[in-house]
């Protein structure tokens, strides 16, 4: 079927509100993205009636609109014409900040920093929750055991495993920080290992009385330690570098640039962060252990009050081991630790928060990462609840988090909580007061109120308006697309082949409701273990994106689309190279493209690769017919005429 894109192009400038509220636009294999002033004056139900438009939604600061291969390039074209600008890449960036404040811009990119770091923050958190269940001395006493009982190897085991990450937590923040600010990740990965170089005193070893170690200083006065365990030390010297290594490579001449600016990012920011950022840093350090020493001696259980409620933003500080030091002094002095009380109840505040987010959002990100952020919450690591999903959308549900951690510490100092250890939390933390009835009695029936609290009160007053955004398109019935003339016919396939080596994502599994909910057709998709697409059938090229993330190809009467990456036509064909042309035949297994997968993690995009059948409403049925594992060639989907 035949479409006037021109008299389309107008229709959709005046549904969306006029030339006037379009600041510029862009499109990718499916959808057209246009950046609009007010996304309040675009007419959805009016955009949905124009001719070819499958469906509408509004996400990343942006109102796309999708029309499917074969129509969106067209629909471009006369908008462009019109007099509509091409989105940049910039403008891009700022959509996705649009309308939040200069916090919530902070907060928005912290998160973005942390989240790639939620995955072994949870495996540690699981790490570690098994080390206190078994090491544990109160709980090998039960066993007739003590530590001396556990076999070297087995406890040396257990220590990488639940060590590793927060060893070397700053190289992986900034490693992150430099991604998401536009450096180079490597020369982040790199900056972040010196800050926990084995030659500097052990961060751990320093906030331990016992050890011995003690900081090094320079000039009589200036601290010098490493960061293990840290987070903000990392961020601040992340953003700083990142965008020092951009202004030098503007800088510096392009053939001193490959040597010279590592160099000199790398100098500069590790005598900045020892010298300057760190000492600060670990000034800041004594005075919250002061602060916290004298808020412990309060009387009413104020202190409880004052440290549950601040320890949140302490441990936003990244400076919270710091107290190990207390906890420490504490045990050595009366034999018992109150302190860890208050840590514990935080802990199961933040997972109630965490828990209600993650279950009442519609955001499938969130849906996807919370559970596992709860659980490692109440396995006591906090942080993928606290930046994964508490801080990501707004400052709502972390207010709330800490004041329920303010009143749970002072009825913990009021009740007379207190463990016999430290170092563990929540769950696992209740092994520290089996020494007495009463004490574990009162710890379990304070953290399911705590957790059943939390829960509630962010379900009804605190989930973010941001998470619960569907992203949903509004559907339309509307023909399929023109299929595009082929040099010579080719058979139906009644197989379609795997496009790539890697592993079956199922359809409602792909992160992107275009796909995920059949909008352009049946698919399924592919994480792909390395760079290289292949054709899934005999065909003939039909479309290939000037971005080269979306080829299109036709055979006896399929009309098939493979689209590399989610929103990776922000990347502009930048880590895409083409083996193809349009017209022309390619067999099944023919390489089509290749993509560097490095590139387009660090762009922020996932690489899961999406073969839609565009036409499957055409044809009798369409079934997956694979799982797991897949190498190029292998069944991917059964097609029925």
């Amino acid at each position: 079927m035949s479409y006037d894109y021109a008299k389309i192009a107008k229709e959709v400038i005046q549904a969306v509100g006029g030339p006037e509220n379009i600041k510029s636009a862009a499109h990718c294999a499916t959808r057209l993205r246009l950046i609009v002033a007010d996304r309040s004056l675009a007419n959805d139900e009016k955009v949905g009636e124009i001719d070819a438009v499958k469906g509408t939604f509004f996400t990343a600061g942006q109102y796309q609109i999708i029309f499917g291969t074969g129509h969106v390039n067209r629909v471009y074209e006369q908008i462009t014409q019109l007099g509509i600008a091409e989105t940049t890449a910039s403008e891009a960036k700022e959509a996705k900040m649009d309308g939040k404040n200069q916090l919530q811009k902070a907060i928005r990119t912290f998160g973005d920093v942390f989240v790639p770091v939620i995955p072994a923050l949870v495996a540690t958190g699981l790490f570690l929750g098994l080390k206190g269940a078994l090491l544990n001395d109160n709980f090998l006493a039960l066993l007739g055991m003590t530590n001396a009982d556990i076999p070297q190897t087995f406890q040396v085991l257990v220590d990488v495993l639940s060590g590793t990450t927060f060893a070397f937590l700053p190289a992986i923040v900034c490693w992150s920080t430099f991604r998401v600010f536009g450096g180079s990740p490597v020369l982040g990965l790199i900056l972040g290992l010196m800050l926990v170089n084995g030659s500097l005193p052990n961060a751990y070893s320093v906030a331990d009385p016992a050890s011995g170690v003690t900081p090094l200083m320079l000039f009589g006065f200036i601290p010098i330690v490493g960061y293990q365990g840290s987070i903000l030390p990392a961020f601040v010297a992340g953003v700083i570098g990142s965008k020092l290594e951009k202004k030098l490579r503007k800088t510096i001449p392009a053939v001193f640039d490959f040597m010279v600016t590592p160099f000199l990012v790398l100098f500069i920011m590790l005598i900045l962060s020892l010298l300057a950022i760190g000492p600060l840093l670990h000034a800041l350090e004594n005075v919250l252990l002061v602060i916290v020493e004298y808020a412990l001696e309060l009387p009413f259980g104020i202190g409880g009050l004052i440290v549950g409620f601040f320890w949140s933003i302490i441990t936003l500080t990244g400076v919270h081991h710091i107290f190990n030091m207390l906890e420490i002094s504490l045990l050595a002095s009366t034999g018992f630790n109150p302190f860890n009380a208050i840590l514990c109840m935080c802990g199961f505040s933040s997972a109630g928060v965490c828990l209600a987010i993650s279950i009442k959002a519609k955001k499938k990100e969130i849906r996807a990462i919370g559970p596992s952020a709860t659980v490692s919450a109440l396995l006591g690591i906090g942080e993928p609840a606290l930046f994964g999903v508490i801080l990501r959308y707004g400052m709502k549900p972390f207010l709330l988090s800490c004041s329920i951690n303010g009143v749970a510490g002072m009825i913990a100092m009021l009740l007379g909580m207190k463990g016999t250890g430290n170092g563990i939390t929540t769950i696992p933390g209740m092994l520290l007061y089996i020494y007495s009835p009463s004490q574990l009695a009162m710890y379990v029936i304070l953290a399911l109120s705590v957790f059943i609290t939390a829960f509630c009160l962010c379900w009804f007053f605190a989930v973010p308006p941001e998470v619960m955004e569907t992203e949903t398109a509004v559907k339309k019935d509307a023909p399929a697309p023109a299929p595009v003339p082929v040099p010579a016919p080719a058979p139906f396939p009644d197989v379609l082949g795997a496009a790539a080596k890697g592993t079956f994502v199922p359809m409602e599994e792909i992160p992107d409701p275009t796909f995920s909910e059949g909008i352009l057709g049946a698919c399924c998709g592919i994480e792909p273990e390395i760079g290289k697409v292949y054709s899934p059938m005999d065909g003939t090229i039909a479309q290939l994106a000037d971005t080269l993330h979306a080829i299109g190809i036709e055979a006896g009467g399929v009309e098939l689309l493979i689209h590399v990456g989610i929103d990776t036509v922000a990347m502009k064909g930048d880590g895409f190279k083409s083996h193809v042309k349009e017209g022309q035949a390619v067999k099944k297994g023919d390489l089509l493209l290749t993509m560097d997968l490095e590139k387009i993690k660090a762009a922020g995009h996932p690489a899961t690769i999406m073969v839609i059948v565009t036409n499957s409403d055409d044809l009798a049925s369409v079934e997956a017919a694979a799982s797991k594992n897949l190498m190029p060639g292998d069944p991917l989907m059964r097609l029925t005429a």
